[in-house]
């Protein structure tokens, strides 16, 4: 029976390393807890366990927490047709306007956040409607999949190119969309959030139907992104222009995508697994849409036929991405936190230790060469794994840190794919 122990500082030290499947070593002596202690050491470096790769889908994700508005949308070969579209209330901390105020012009400020993905070279289109129905959670909560309804006419439409380097993108609204709500809160008829949501329930901003660009994030903050009126007193001996703004109350993103005619479509729920060797060899990750790696040890306890009592001392899962699937405009995530979820694939806990909370990382030393790999130190989840009783049917899954506020993919390659650069590569030591 193997017996698990904290891993040793001094076992660590003194044991050779070893990065053979088949390779051992003999350490004699080590005081090293009173287990080891008159033994012989034999430290190996075990890398043949099986790691299996499937992408599956959660139903919903939270996307009224993001740090951004994330508009705009393109055609990815991986992940089928994404598109992003923002939905948002306005309020105002006082409603007033000076009663001989006149209204010049109105227009929406979008501050960009400097986020984007894929291509910014390609003409965008940004299509601003109202809503028809105030938006409504039950749970206090927006998702990637809530919709609200709105009119089907935009307010407007305006087609650019993003610069998500400069400060804002500004769109000019029509004049009497502006001067009804301008006139509204001149005049006492609009005084609070509830009279202003009467006239206006919100606005939703929706890439262009033919747009294959990117999809950009916006500010959320009142300092950046806002509804702007611009007026004059006329009776004033100046020729000031003032201004006015109705800022972001809450608001989500609506994301999605189309997968038709690829592997991913043959996910319908969240419980449905796609085996990455029903995915050509990979395995699918997007922040946004739900998509995740599970990823599963299934001969993991084939470590009970060293037959010898030992302790694991190291774990480390390594990863590599597809190398066709990221570039310049669709770069990777630095890192991924680590999560466990549970037989129906419910997101369950986060991985940490006793330092902090356990994250891949992303080792570009030899990019030229191809070899770019994710290191995750995976022994608290196999400590978890080997020790629990009863036998749970937990996976693992990694996520970026920012996996509501982005649409960033990643394509992970299994291990046949990656010709066995993905791999469970256990340090395990047994004593006498």
């Amino acid at each position: 029976m193997i017996k698990y122990y904290n891993k040793i500082a001094t076992v660590i030290a003194l044991a050779l390393i070893v990065t053979s499947c088949s390779t051992d070593t003999e350490v004699e002596g080590i005081n090293a807890g009173e287990d080891f202690t008159n033994t012989h050491i034999r430290v190996l470096s075990i890398d043949t366990f099986s790691v299996a790769f499937s992408t599956m889908k959660f139903d919903s994700i939270i996307t009224s927490e993001s740090s951004s508005l994330l508009i705009g949308k393109y055609i990815d070969d991986d992940m089928g047709v994404v598109t992003a579209s923002s939905n948002f209330q306005l309020n105002t901390a006082s409603y007033y306007i000076d009663n001989d105020a006149i209204l010049d012009s109105v227009g929406l400020v979008l501050g960009y956040d400097t986020y984007y993905y894929n291509d910014t070279t390609q003409v965008s289109t940004l299509n601003i409607h109202r809503l028809t129905e105030k938006m409504s959670s039950e749970d206090s909560y927006y998702y990637n999949t809530t919709e609200t309804s709105y009119e089907a006419t935009p307010l407007v439409s305006r087609t650019f190119i993003p610069t998500p380097s400069k400060d804002s993108l500004f769109v000019t609204l029509p004049y009497d969309f502006g001067e009804e709500l301008f006139n509204d809160i001149r005049d006492n008829n609009i005084t609070d959030n509830e009279s202003l949501y009467q006239k206006l329930k919100g606005i939703t901003i929706r890439p262009g139907a033919n747009d294959d660009g990117s999809i950009i994030g916006y500010s959320v903050s009142s300092e950046d992104t806002y509804l702007r009126f611009y007026y004059k007193i006329p009776d004033e001996l100046d020729t000031d222009e003032y201004t006015y703004d109705l800022s972001i109350n809450e608001f989500y993103n609506h994301i999605e995508s189309d997968v038709s005619g690829l592997p991913l479509e043959l996910i319908t729920d969240q419980e449905y697994n796609l085996s990455s060797s029903d995915s050509n060899g990979i395995s699918y990750n997007q922040s946004g849409t739900g998509y995740v790696t599970k990823i599963e040890f299934p001969t993991l306890k084939d470590i009970y036929d060293v037959g010898e009592s030992g302790t694991i001392l190291e774990a480390t899962l390594y990863i590599q991405p597809n190398t066709t699937s990221h570039s310049d405009i669709q770069p990777l995530s630095d890192a991924l936190l680590l999560y466990t979820i549970d037989q129906n694939n419910d997101l369950a806990s986060q991985i940490s230790n006793s330092a902090d909370v356990v994250s891949a990382s992303l080792t570009t030393d030899n990019s030229e060469f191809n070899e770019i790999l994710y290191t995750i130190p995976v022994i608290d989840f196999i400590d978890q794994k080997l020790s629990e009783s009863p036998e749970t049917e937990d996976a693992l899954i990694l996520i970026p840190s920012d996996y509501n506020s982005s649409i960033n993919k990643i394509i992970f390659n299994d291990s046949e794919k990656s010709e066995f650069k993905t791999k469970l590569v256990l340090t395990y030591a047994i004593y006498e």
